[in-house]
């Protein structure tokens, strides 16, 4: 959504997404974004097609991800004249997990023919690229070696010798950060005491929220609540559970800083033995989200998720220790936590900071095509 809202500063917008019922339209405040289908069916694609190829409206530039979207990308990039950016915001064996060796060998010849012809590559920060860097050392270390040491590597080229850019936007909301005055899961559960909020936004198919639903079974009373926005039903069993609170409508993307803004402690947590997990790292949406939020973290249990307890931001979770003991540690650190959480947000994740790279690189691209 921030890539579209910070285009349209400067640019009327064409957003288009595939359309179903698990995939929400995102709301936007902006006159000068349109939302449109993405052309699947034989007749979207025929009138996606004909719109171009009849002299209607030209673009200035064109973003495409992953792999349906960077390629239709090219395509009109080719047929328009237009710079094209390719934006590695998936992982690649994921999207192909389910394909022939034969599609798999098409698509990274695809990906190749994208790669070598975009303006830019465009990769979400914070990527890990060793347990051994600091924060400092993966936001400033040279953008190429970023990219294609990450796990994006298999079908990232070399383009140093050709002067291709990679550039960082973090997958994190726009604007400074800032907590809410909001009361969303107090009224949502009827919580009217003073006791904190910790929140996890997530699927329960990762492992350590696995953990924390089965070993919070026992629980009764505790100096907290526990609430999960869950994405899984079928994980859940049919029985309420007796300790977490949990939510499965989901929150519009319009509501959800307010929403997030009402709980005390975000739960980031990736667990270091799957590397399904691994690869997501600091580049995780809920990162983003709860600090932007003001909302200190837990995190674990990537080794390099120490980074965030070092700068106090969030309270390091190894996984093996009992989750209540780390829940007490987090809130006995909560506000020394959160009063050095807007500083850090603006230097490694704030995105309109980031995105005057991008900005700059599309003004420049559009005056040469």
């Amino acid at each position: 959504m921030d890539i579209a809202i910070q285009l349209a500063k400067s640019f009327d917008v064409d957003l288009y997404m595939i359309l179903s019922s698990n995939n929400n339209i995102p709301f936007f405040e902006e006159q000068n974004i349109r939302i449109l289908p993405f052309p699947r069916s034989q007749a979207q694609k025929m009138e996606f097609w004909a719109r171009l190829f009849s002299g209607g409206k030209k673009y200035k530039a064109v973003i495409g991800t992953p792999l349906e979207g960077a390629w239709l990308s090219y395509q009109v990039s080719k047929i328009q004249g237009i710079p094209f950016y390719y934006f590695a915001d998936e992982l690649f064996k994921n999207l192909t997990a389910h394909k022939t060796q034969q599609q798999k060998k098409v698509l990274v010849k695809r990906m190749k023919n994208i790669q070598r012809n975009a303006a830019a590559t465009i990769i979400p920060s914070i990527i890990y690229t060793g347990p051994d860097m600091s924060l400092d050392e993966r936001l400033n270390i040279d953008p190429y070696y970023l990219a294609v040491k990450s796990e994006r590597e298999e079908f990232l080229e070399t383009k140093q010798d050709t002067g291709h850019s990679f550039i960082v936007l973090p997958n994190a909301p726009s604007y400074t950060a800032k907590k809410q005055r909001s009361h969303f899961y107090r009224d949502i559960f009827n919580i009217d005491d003073d006791k904190p909020i910790l929140f996890y936004a997530g699927t329960l198919d990762w492992a350590l929220s696995r953990k924390i639903f089965e070993e919070t079974k026992s629980y009764q009373d505790k100096p907290y609540h526990l609430i999960f926005q869950a994405r899984t039903l079928g994980l859940m069993g049919d029985t309420p559970h007796p300790f977490i609170k949990i939510s499965t409508v989901p929150i519009p993307s319009s509501m959800m800083n307010y929403a997030v803004s009402s709980v005390d402690i975000g739960l980031a947590l990736y667990d270091k033995n799957r590397p399904k997990e691994a690869e997501n790292g600091f580049s995780s949406g809920k990162i983003g989200t709860y600090l932007k939020n003001e909302i200190p973290m837990i995190a674990g249990s990537l080794p390099e998720f120490k980074a965030f307890e070092t700068h106090g931001v969030a309270t390091f979770w190894d996984g093996e220790e009992a989750f209540d003991n780390i829940a007490l540690r987090s809130i006995s650190e909560l506000e020394a936590n959160r009063r050095k959480v807007p500083a850090f947000y603006e230097k490694y994740l704030q995105y309109e900071v980031f995105f005057e790279k991008l900005y700059t690189n599309i003004i420049t691209a559009t005056r040469t095509h």
